[in-house]
């Protein structure tokens, strides 16, 4: 029924492109001859200097995932695009919390605090969380690696990822209409149509999507399935009245509906009250909480994009507003420790952000290219959690007594950004170029957040620390030496900034001010590389070594114990090495923390075509990010300096518990990532009669890691994608079939205990890659 209802609507939707198809003309040789020569990544043209340039001559490390890679490659979702980099990691968390990781420098979105990698969309800033909701119609994706600093709206030490939509068309019909169908309730419907209303002058493109997944995973109590539904769509308004002046207004609308149960292992603990059930592993893909596990988003998207070329420069203009709206309803008894209790948690945001940006350069001016901007971002949200506390457990396993616990912010909470910077670009010779950029910036914060239990309304930090002010310099600066047509050497360095601030509903009354707030962070960065093409130009190598010094580093420490009561220098406790009992009534809390990191490593892109119909294409990270003498909040129940959940004791002398750490940064799923990573693609095709056939295969390799939370190893896997299909020569139509994760690989990905007050079930929550998927895609081009 699932599947009927979902071909019905994609069918309703294929109708719609009628609008479009009778003006269309059924030749597409235009387009294909465009898109043949995207298949050579070193010409590609990347904007990730806010120039177009070709990726061979920009001074950095970049990533680009063109229109074409996107539709060989059946790249459907945004978490997807980690599949064509090496040393990225998109993590949708579940169903919240999605976040993103570059270059071993990973983010925690609960800290609150800016993301170490920023997304772009059409180039505004949008929040991670949006980006993860609906990829479609896009026409190119870059990821630009290290901090940005300079360029663009907002600062990022890490990295940032622009995607941007297909612009309308000034001069012919066109469209496109991509039908996937697969296993596990896979079914995608892609439209897009392109509509010239004054020939050469003003453009509309109306871009389409509808898509539903699961991800394998059954709830074997309540007998709900995790999936994934996500349908929006997006018109772009194109106007060229003159050779000097162009207008690009583009909206989105996208909803996204989420069931995401967390996967159990083991077998209950039946010595324990606990009632019989099956021993789950990993190749069961089964939860077994009984509530609810769903989430909800709707994201609408507003960029304008203005360029006016006067008198040998540029002035542009692009602003963006955000709107979302998340809400969530999920049962956090993940692992049913306590049969027939539901441990719920509901939250509802709503967010806005507007941003603009104005800049002036000159353009083409041999030696001296210069450009001056200004920046300003405001943003405001309104957030409600209620949450079952409970505050009494007459038996480990039996009935709990609960109450309501519910959290707010206060009404008017702001946040603001305000930046004025400048990039100079010299060209010192005809084969040495020098950039230097600066940008000065400031931000602005004021809100407080609230915990009301028990009829008491609690702050998280005193009224007169909610406002709090942060300024900084970032910049860049990089030189490139041109030896030949085919090779090319840099240097490069970075600074980027992330904002401290206050961390959000903590709810230690007494707890010491200082553990409320965390601080700035900078990041430094240093990058040599290299570019380069060989063999007439078949074959590319490009590498990077970088190295990035983070001080101190916003990171998150959940659950530890407090002990307000705390004094310097009192006497040794009761528990082992003199500590003490926490504060039972508060339970564990969560901080944000801050700690000296260091990133280093390598990174490479082979790209070789042995022949005119076989290419392959070769990326690899190799990423060491590790803390550097941190001293970081954590458990410690012996006093000894290493972090242990032994027993609910607190250092003595301390409220919270500090321990040294040089351990590698860990990822949401608690797991510290492995150093090499790696991702090869290749396509084969042959001509027989009046058709294409062509095989392509996409591996990734995700080096073993270590589970920080339980001491375990998870060894490495290869996740294969295979693409067999035919199409026409000229592209106008193309029909693939395909398997994701051929071999099936599956991995526990990170198993902890599930604790309900001070029992723990026998049951471990856990995570595993998606299951394998098969399916068909049928593409088809209309007009130019």
């Amino acid at each position: 029924m699932r599947n009927l209802r979902a071909t019905m609507l994609s069918s309703a939707c294929l109708m719609g492109l009628g609008l479009f198809a009778p003006a269309m003309a059924e030749d597409v040789s235009a387009v294909s001859g465009k898109e043949a020569s995207a298949t050579d990544v070193t010409e590609v043209v990347v904007t990730a200097t806010k120039k177009r340039e070709t990726l061979q001559s920009v001074p950095s490390s970049i990533d680009a995932v063109t229109a074409q890679t996107i539709e060989k490659l059946n790249i459907q979702s945004f978490q997807d695009v980690q599949k064509v980099t090496a040393g990225l990691e998109l993590n949708t968390a579940d169903g919240r919390g999605q976040n993103i990781s570059l270059r071993g420098v990973s983010f925690d979105p609960d800290t609150g605090a800016s993301p170490t990698v920023q997304v772009y969309w059409n180039e505004t800033p949008i929040s991670t969380a949006t980006a993860f909701r609906g990829l479609f119609d896009v026409g190119q994706i870059e990821v630009l690696k290290g901090p940005q600093g300079t360029l663009r709206g907002q600062t990022s030490p890490a990295g940032a990822i622009t995607i941007a939509s297909k612009r309308p068309n000034l001069s012919f019909r066109e469209g496109t209409v991509t039908q996937t169908i697969g296993s596990l309730d896979k079914v995608n419907t892609q439209l897009a149509g392109n509509l010239p209303l004054i020939e050469g002058k003003l453009s509309l493109r109306v871009a389409v999507l509808y898509d539903h997944s699961r991800d394998g995973v059954e709830n074997i109590i309540n007998g709900r399935e995790n999936s994934n539904m996500s349908h929006g769509a997006r018109a772009s308004l194109l106007y060229k009245p003159s050779s000097d002046l162009e207008i690009l207004l583009v909206h989105q609308d996208v909803n996204n509906r989420v069931v995401n149960y967390r996967p159990a292992i083991g077998a209950p603990l039946t010595s324990a009250g606990q009632a019989p059930g099956r021993t789950l592993t990993v190749a069961d893909h089964a939860a077994i909480a009984e509530g609810d596990a769903d989430f909800y988003n709707n994201s609408k998207l507003t960029s304008l994009n203005v360029t006016w070329d006067v008198i040998g420069h540029r002035l542009s203009y692009i602003g963006g507003y955000q709107q979302t709206q998340d809400a969530s309803r999920r049962d956090q008894d993940f692992t049913n420790v306590i049969s027939g209790y539901n441990n719920y948690q509901n939250t509802d945001l709503k967010a806005q952000q507007t941003t603009h940006e104005l800049r002036f350069e000159s353009v083409n001016n041999p030696r001296w290219n210069y450009m001056v901007g200004a920046y300003y971002s405001r943003s405001s949200f309104e957030f409600q959690l209620a949450q079952t506390l409970s505050y009494f457990y007459i038996s480990p396993y039996g009935p709990v007594l609960t109450t309501e616990m519910t959290g707010f912010n206060r009404p008017g909470n702001y946040a603001k950004g305000y930046a004025l910077f400048t990039n100079h670009r010299f060209a010192l010779t005809d084969k040495d170029q020098l950039e230097l950029g600066l940008r000065w910036q400031k931000n602005e914060s004021d809100g407080n957040s609230y915990i009301s239990v028990f009829g008491n309304v609690i702050p998280s930090v005193p009224e007169s620390q909610s406002y709090r002010e942060t300024k900084g310099w970032t910049g860049s600066a990089s030189y490139r030496h041109t030896f030949s047509r085919d090779l090319m050497a840099y240097a490069s360095y970075g600074r980027g900034l992330r904002p401290g601030g206050l961390t959000s509903f903590v709810t230690a009354q007494g707890l010491n001010p200082a553990y409320l707030s965390y601080k700035d962070e900078v990041t430094d960065a240093i990058e040599v590389g290299v570019k380069s093409k060989w063999f007439d130009r078949r074959l590319t190598f490009n590498a990077s070594l970088f190295k990035q010094d983070v001080k101190d580093y916003i990171g998150r420490a959940n659950n530890v114990y407090v002990r307000v009561a705390a004094q310097p220098n009192e006497p040794a406790g009761p528990g082992v090495g003199g500590s003490y009992f926490y504060d039972a009534a508060t339970g564990g809390i969560n901080l944000n923390t801050n700690g000296d990191v260091e990133a280093t490593g390598i990174e490479a892109l082979v790209a070789w075509a042995p022949t005119a119909n076989w290419s392959t294409q070769l990326n690899l990270s190799y990423v060491d990010a590790h803390y550097v003498n941190a001293l970081l909040y954590c458990n410690d129940s012996n006093n000894d300096g290493i972090p242990d959940e032994a027993a609910p004791f607190v250092q003595r002398g301390r409220q919270v518990s500090v321990c040294p750490s040089n351990r590698g940064l860990i990822n949401t799923d608690q797991n510290i990532p492995g150093k090499l990573n790696a991702s090869l693609q290749s396509e084969y095709s042959w001509n027989v009669g009046n058709l294409d056939l062509f095989a392509r295969g996409l591996v990734r390799y995700v080096a073993p890691m270590e589970n920080q939370r339980n001491g375990f190893r998870i060894s490495a896997y290869a996740p294969v994608d295979l693409y067999l299909g035919v199409r026409q020569p000229n592209q106008k139509w193309e029909l693939s079939a395909w398997a994701q994760n051929l071999f099936d690989e599956d991995r526990n990905m990170g198993a902890f205990a599930q604790f309900q007050g001070a029992a723990a079930g026998g049951y471990l929550s856990s995570y595993f890659p998606d299951q394998r998927k098969y399916g068909v895609t049928l593409r088809y081009n209309f007009g130019q």
